[in-house]
This record gives C-alpha cells, sequence and structure tokens, in this order.
C-alpha cells in the first residue's frame, strides 16, 4: 500500500495530465452532439446520427451525401466537371454550311471548328458573311442549340426561322444534322428547329416554382465553355400592370454573363435546364417554353392559348388604407394606357369578365406569389377550358373560360 502511495505521490503529474485529457476528450464528443443535435439540426435539418444529405431540403438541388463526416474532401471542381459533361450532351453547335473542296487534299475549309465561339452567339450570319474567317481556316460555331425532344427538336437564340436551310447542327459525339424545320415563338422570342434524329438525350426543365434564390448555376457555351453564377431572383418587364397573353418574369443571376455568353443554356447542379440567354443577355425561365414544346407534339406548329385581360398581381402591393384582406391576393382586372382590362372578343370578353373582377384562383390553383396568373395560363392549351374563382362586389363566384388562339 505504501508502494502505491509512493509510486502516485511520484507521477502525479503524469495522472493528472491523463484524467486532463480523458475529461477533454469526454466534452470534445459531448459538445458535438449537443451541438448536432440542438444546433446543427435545427438550423439546417441535418440528423444527429448517421449520413449528413444534403440532396434534399434546403440543399437538395446540390446533390451531396456526407457519408463519414470526419473524412471529408467537397471536390466542387470534379462535380461542376461531371455536370458540364452530363448537360454538355444536350446541347448543339449550329454552324452556317460551307462549300466543301475536294478532299484528296486535306483541308481545314472542309471541317467545323467545335471549340470556340462567336462573340455574339445568338446572331446569325449572313448568307454572304465569311464570319471572318481567312483561308486555310475551319468555320466556327454561330451558336448553339438545346434539345428539347429525343426525336430531333432543338431550341435556340438564332433566328433561323427563314435561313434555316443554311445551316447545319452538329452533336457532341460529332455527328452532323440538316436542318428540315424551323418555327419562331412570338412569345418568348426563340425558335425552334428540327433535325432528323432517334435518341437525343434530354434534360429535365426545371418548374419556375422550384427555381429558388441562391442554388448555383452553371451556364454553358457550345461546345463546354461554362459560367458559374448563382440565382439571385426574377425581374418584370414593363409596368405595374401585366397581360394573362405575355411573359414578364426574366431570370437573374448574381453576377451578369460576359456576352460571349448570349445565346447560352443555363443549369443547376443537377443538369437541369433553368434558362435559355436571348440576343440581349436576358434570361427566359426555360419553364415558358413547355406549352410551346407540347404544342408541337400536338399541332406540329406553335399555338400560344389567350384568356385576353390585362391585371396587376395584388401580392405585389401593401394597401395603405386597407384595415382588411379584400385587396391582399389575386389578380385584379385592371387597364393601362395601352391595353384595355378585357380586350373585346377575347375568351374573359365571351366569360362575362369585367375590369374590377378579382381572380383569386385557376382550376383550383390559387394566386399568389408563386403562382402567377399569365404563368398559370400560359401553361394551357388553346382550346383548353378552365374554371376561374372571381370576387365581384365581395362575392365570390366561378366561371367557365373557353381559352383561345392568340393571334
Amino acid at each position: 500500500m505504501n508502494y502505491l502511495k509512493e509510486f502516485f505521490k511520484k507521477h502525479r503529474l503524469v495522472f493528472l495530465a491523463v484524467i486532463i485529457l480523458i475529461l477533454s476528450l469526454g466534452g470534445g464528443v459531448i459538445g458535438g452532439l449537443v451541438a448536432r443535435s440542438y444546433l446543427i439540426d435545427v438550423s439546417y435539418n441535418l440528423p444527429a446520427f448517421g449520413n449528413l444529405d444534403f440532396s434534399r431540403g434546403r440543399f437538395r438541388d446540390q446533390g451531396i451525401v456526407i457519408s463519414n463526416a470526419k473524412n471529408v474532401i467537397v471536390q466542387q471542381d470534379i462535380k461542376i466537371e461531371e455536370i458540364i459533361d452530363s448537360a454538355g450532351a444536350s446541347l448543339v453547335g449550329i454552324y452556317k454550311k460551307q462549300k466543301v473542296k475536294p478532299a484528296n487534299i486535306f483541308s481545314p475549309d472542309n471541317f467545323y471548328k467545335i471549340s470556340g465561339a462567336r462573340q455574339n452567339p445568338s446572331v446569325p450570319a449572313r448568307a454572304n458573311d465569311s464570319v471572318g474567317l481567312a483561308a486555310g481556316q475551319a468555320r466556327l460555331p454561330d451558336g448553339q442549340g438545346f434539345i428539347i425532344t429525343s426525336d430531333g427538336w432543338i431550341v435556340t437564340a438564332l433566328a433561323l426561322d427563314k435561313i434555316y436551310a443554311d445551316y447545319a447542327v452538329i452533336t457532341k459525339d460529332k455527328k452532323i444534322y440538316q436542318i428540315d424545320k424551323a418555327l419562331s415563338d412570338s412569345l418568348t422570342g426563340f425558335n425552334f428547329i428540327h433535325v432528323a434524329a432517334k435518341d437525343f438525350p434530354v434534360k429535365k426543365i426545371v418548374e419556375i416554382q422550384d427555381i429558388k434564390k441562391g442554388s448555383l448555376t452553371i451556364s454553358l457555351n457550345w461546345p463546354a465553355s461554362g459560367w458559374i453564377s448563382s440565382v439571385l431572383g426574377f425581374k418584370e418587364k414593363g409596368g405595374l400592370v401585366e397581360s394573362s397573353d405575355n411573359f414578364s418574369a426574366k431570370l437573374i443571376l448574381n453576377n451578369g454573363l460576359p456576352t460571349e455568353f448570349r445565346g447560352a443554356i443555363i443549369f443547376n447542379l443537377a443538369g437541369d435546364g433553368l434558362g435559355l440567354v436571348d440576343s440581349k443577355g436576358e434570361i427566359e425561365p426555360m419553364a415558358h417554353l413547355a406549352a410551346a414544346v407540347n404544342s408541337l407534339f400536338k399541332n406540329k406548329i406553335i399555338i400560344r392559348p389567350s384568356l385576353g385581360v390585362s391585371y396587376i398581381n395584388l401580392t405585389s402591393l401593401a394597401g395603405s388604407d386597407q384595415p382588411n384582406n379584400y385587396w391582399q391576393k389575386g389578380a385584379i382586372i385592371y387597364h393601362d394606357l395601352k391595353n384595355a382590362a378585357v380586350k373585346k372578343g377575347s375568351p374573359a370578353d365571351k366569360a362575362g369578365l369585367k375590369e374590377g373582377d378579382v381572380i383569386i384562383s385557376v382550376d383550383n390553383i390559387e394566386l399568389d406569389k408563386t403562382n402567377d396568373l399569365a404563368e398559370i395560363i400560359q401553361s394551357y392549351a388553346a382550346g383548353d377550358k378552365i374554371n376561374l374563382a372571381i370576387k365581384r362586389d365581395g362575392v365570390i363566384k366561378e366561371i367557365e373560360v373557353l381559352l383561345a388562339e392568340q393571334k
């Protein structure tokens, strides 16, 4: 017993250090469990135990699952490269055709260059435009397109509806296609071209309500030039009064796109299509093309629906002297300096809608911050019947409307 006392007395500093180390480790473990259970779990919806799954909730578009948290290395460059490769397969290059020279001697003039880009990829070359190429140079792309159907429909910012026969389409695997049809969408200003193809890779189009602020984006040019940014939100073009027959929302990124990315396609980190950049550098949400694509399948042409009202989205206003909720939600039919509240002879006019009516819902879809009247109407087709819930003189009533074709 005396021996043990002498031993502990002689080595008391060592034992003290061991005890401090054990308590420190224990405190760290307990502190980590408490923080993860009560702080991280609450703030970021992460589990206290097991894998960290970022594929749901606020991080659902980032595609990240952490399996072993103590050995985490985020290789963002690899992830982005994978997305560029995957999303890039849904892009095509659009080139001005060139005359083929005799092939017995190698000549760059007989080739299309599948790298590089024009300064403004949304403006096609004229029929006699050499695009600044000297003799012995392969032709550069005039722009790019985004594959929207597996059987060969492609959307592009290039205005090819009347000169499409002068252009060729090249895919990522170097296959060359001739354009056999071209149509223009008057609502968005984009053009749809068709080539004889099968089994084209098609990417998902993101719905408007699924586009979240802060989500990372990759803007791609043909064949693989990328620009990384994030979603800032939407901006409304025009004034306070909107039209049911036209889109007003444009997508905004946190940092502006360089000029060479006009005509580019914008993807999220899941590789889904978010938007298309027009010739002015404005971004049209890809979801605005969905009804046009459906019309192509059904009618072989692009037909947009018409309701025929001008309106103000009440969710964008805050009343200064309204003690009740009468003007708090919905879309009030209202005129502006150029347009009547209800267009004469329109489906709305025929159904008896009047200026001052407040449209509350369309087919039981309530109009609110995420559901705009024009966005909903343009998701239908001409000839569809819709049921509107409206408020008139404080009374809610149902009205059936037959949507017509836009002229």
